[in-house]
C-alpha cells in the first residue's frame, strides 16, 4: 500500500491554490547549478516515422573531477501548451543534472517555437512521440527514467502500461496528473478555471489557424473564437486530427487511471489535494493500494505544477529527483 505521507508545507501567501499555480508558471527563477550550464544545453531535433520532427533540448550533467559517467537518463515531458523551457521544466533539470543525470527535455509537436509538418498536433495519450524520444535515449547506454507534468505525465502513465515499453526504463515520476479525464474536463470548464482556459485556447488558437493555413483538408476555424471549453475544441480538433470519434471518447480512450493498475515498474505521483484542475475521481487511490509499483502522494496543498517553495530546489523537484535518483543508482546495482 504505498500511499506516501506528504511533507509539503507551503509559504503562507501560496497557500492558495491559484497563487500556488500562477506564482509557479509565471514569476519563479530557475538558477542553473553551475556557471555556463545553460549554455552547455544542446537542441537535439529527432526525425519521426511520419516525416515530422521532435526538438529536444539535452542537458549534460554536471560532474565533479574524477567523476563517473552520469547516472542515468532521465527523459522530461512537459504540460499542454508547454514546451521544454518552462520554468518547471528548467528548474526539474537543474536538480537533476546537478544530482550527475543526462537530462533530455522533449517538445511536443508544434511546442518548440516552430510548426511541426503534419497537420497531427499532440494530445494527451501521444505515446508515439515519447516512444521516439525514449529510443534516443536508449543510445547513451545507462538507465532510462521518465518524468513528466499534468498531460506529459498522463502520457507518461500511458506508455508504461504498454506492452512495447522499453525494458531500460527503470522507474517514472509524474506530477500533478488529472488521471481522470471526462471528469477533469467537467472541472475546467467551470467558472474557477476560465482564466486557465482562456490561457489555453488563446495559444491553441493560434496553432489552428497556422495549420488551417498550410492544409486545405484541416477542420473548419468558424466559430473558433467563441470556443470556451476543452469539450468544443477537442470536439472539434483533438478528436478528429487524431482518430477518436469525439471528445468524450478521446478523454475515455487517453485517460491515465485505466492502465494505472497495469504498470509494473516504480512510479511516484505526486498531486496536490487542492488542484484546480483536478476532480475528486482524478486522484488514483484505489490503484495505489492495489499496485506495488504506483507510489502515490497527494499534499495538502500546491496547486497545478506548483508546489512554491523556499530555497533554489522546490519540493515537488526534490521528491521526484530522490525517487528516480534511488531507483537509477537500484538499476545500475543490479
Amino acid at each position: 500500500m504505498p500511499i506516501l505521507p506528504s511533507g509539503y508545507v507551503p509559504p503562507l501567501w501560496a497557500r492558495q491554490a491559484h497563487v500556488n499555480t500562477i506564482w509557479a508558471a509565471k514569476c519563479r527563477r530557475v538558477r542553473y547549478p553551475e556557471a555556463g550550464q545553460r549554455e552547455r544545453v544542446r537542441r537535439l531535433r529527432l526525425e519521426t516515422p511520419d516525416g515530422d520532427f521532435l526538438d529536444v533540448d539535452e542537458h549534460p550533467p554536471v560532474r565533479e573531477s574524477g567523476a563517473a559517467e552520469a547516472r542515468g537518463v532521465v527523459v522530461i515531458s512537459h504540460g499542454l501548451e508547454g514546451h521544454s523551457c518552462r520554468r518547471y521544466v528548467r528548474g526539474l533539470a537543474a536538480e537533476l543534472v546537478r544530482r550527475g543525470f543526462r537530462v533530455l527535455a522533449w517538445n511536443m509537436r508544434s511546442c518548440s517555437g516552430e510548426p511541426n509538418r503534419t497537420r497531427r498536433l499532440y494530445h494527451m495519450g501521444e505515446t508515439d512521440d515519447l516512444a521516439r524520444v525514449v529510443s534516443h535515449a536508449e543510445t547513451f547506454g545507462l538507465p532510462v527514467l521518465l518524468a513528466g507534468f499534468s498531460m506529459g505525465g498522463n502520457q507518461i502513465c500511458r506508455y508504461l502500461g504498454e506492452a512495447r515499453r522499453s525494458p531500460r526504463v527503470c522507474a517514472a515520476a509524474a506530477v500533478s496528473v488529472p488521471c481522470d479525464l471526462p471528469a477533469a474536463a467537467q472541472v475546467m470548464a467551470g467558472p474557477g478555471c476560465r482564466l486557465y482556459m482562456h490561457y489555453f485556447l488563446r495559444t491553441l488558437r493560434a496553432k489552428m489557424r497556422e495549420k488551417a493555413a498550410r492544409f486545405p483538408d484541416f477542420p473548419s476555424l468558424d466559430g473558433m473564437d467563441d470556443f470556451r471549453t476543452f469539450n468544443e475544441f477537442d470536439e472539434r480538433f483533438t478528436a478528429p486530427l487524431h482518430g477518436f470519434a469525439d471528445a468524450a471518447t478521446y478523454w475515455r480512450e487517453c485517460s491515465a487511471l485505466p492502465v494505472l493498475p497495469y504498470i509494473d515498474i516504480p512510479l511516484y505521483m505526486l498531486l496536490a489535494a487542492d488542484d484546480p484542475f483536478c476532480a475528486p475521481s482524478c486522484y488514483p487511490w484505489a490503484a495505489a493500494r492495489d499496485n506495488a509499483h504506483l507510489f502515490l502522494e497527494v499534499a495538502p496543498g500546491g496547486g497545478h505544477v506548483g508546489f512554491v517553495s523556499r530555497g533554489e530546489v522546490w519540493y515537488s523537484e526534490r521528491r521526484v529527483a530522490d525517487f528516480l535518483t534511488a531507483h537509477a543508482d537500484r538499476s545500475t546495482d543490479r
